[in-house]
């Protein structure tokens, strides 16, 4: 028979508890500020009686990624080496553990894995890690329903390294894609692919992607990123590029290399061509970036719109 513990051990469990986190607000740190949002994106919402109820990535995702921002400063401007570390070996059991779970309940990763363009794994210079990614995305399906374009079947897929238009197609394409959703309501218990989730001042606040309220009333019929409706999703995704890059976007440093083209060199009209050749290449980056005719054709099937 379990042995209860005495008032005095619980009291000392509750002191020892309790010391992570100041008795003040006003004295919590930075990093006491980063794990208490890590906390309450981990449990979503407060413990209670009632059951709790599943919140959509939108609510806790966010709270999530604030610890993540955290840690990620440290690393970078503190040259933190604790943090470089703690992050290291959290990644480490977060994938080691998703590894196992995967392989134990597949059927329940399924309907997620689907939707994504990318999965957490591991990596190495060994065969035995490729063959193992590449098993386990075939037993998850993975991108079996992307909304995106992907190298399943043989396909060609897009790259975001070598081409900056077509990185920012895939920013816009999520941001307009969070918002398309949400004014359709069709966010609630399906799950989104992990590029969804703008970073934005307000997440809920259409208006500061720079959309007008035309815009905003087109998102309630846009359907899904197709070779079709990519010029569609151009229309809202323009004005959302010029609220983010500015109306002299073409002086941005990621267009450096329009100015030094021969094409545009020594032409009194470079900076209109510039800006309009932008403007076409980010166009065409978002057929690219759309999916097969029938990966949308599986998306809508899944009642998805």
């Amino acid at each position: 028979m379990k042995k209860s513990l005495s008032k005095k051990q619980l009291d000392e469990i509750r002191k020892s508890r309790a010391s992570y986190f100041p008795d003040r607000p006003e004295e919590m740190n930075e990093e006491d500020r980063a794990l208490e949002m890590l906390l309450i994106g981990l449990r979503i919402i407060r413990r209670g009686k009632e059951n709790s109820v599943p919140m959509p990535l939108m609510l806790y995702g966010p709270a999530m990624k604030f610890y993540f921002k955290w840690i990620a400063n440290e690393i970078s401007k503190k040259e933190n080496q604790d943090a470089a570390e703690r992050l290291y070996h959290l990644a480490l059991l977060s994938v080691n553990n998703l590894f196992e779970v995967c392989h134990a309940k597949p059927e329940i990763f399924r309907p997620i894995a689907r939707h994504q363009v990318y999965w957490p794994s591991m990596t190495g210079w060994g065969a035995d890690v490729e063959r193992m990614n590449r098993a386990l995305m075939k037993m998850l399906n993975l991108s079996d329903a992307a909304p995106l374009n992907t190298a399943r079947d043989g396909r060609k897929s897009f790259s975001i390294l070598e081409s900056p238009e077509t990185r920012i197609a895939c920013n816009l394409w999520g941001a307009v894609e969070f918002f398309r959703r949400e004014e359709q309501g069709i966010y609630s218990d399906d799950p989104a692919c992990s590029l969804v989730m703008p970073d934005l001042p307000n997440i809920h606040d259409v208006r500061k992607l720079g959309l007008t309220d035309e815009h905003i009333k087109k998102l309630k019929s846009l359907q899904p990123l197709s070779r079709q409706n990519f010029s569609e999703w151009w229309k809202l995704g323009e004005p959302a590029f010029i609220h983010r890059y500015g109306h002299d976007f073409e002086n941005h440093k990621e267009f450096s290399g329009y100015w030094k083209s021969a094409a545009f060199k020594n032409d009194p009209k470079a900076r209109a061509k510039i800006r309009s050749a932008i403007k076409k290449q980010i166009k065409q980056a978002f057929r690219s970036i759309a999916p097969k005719s029938s990966a949308v054709e599986k998306i809508r099937s899944l009642g998805l719109k």
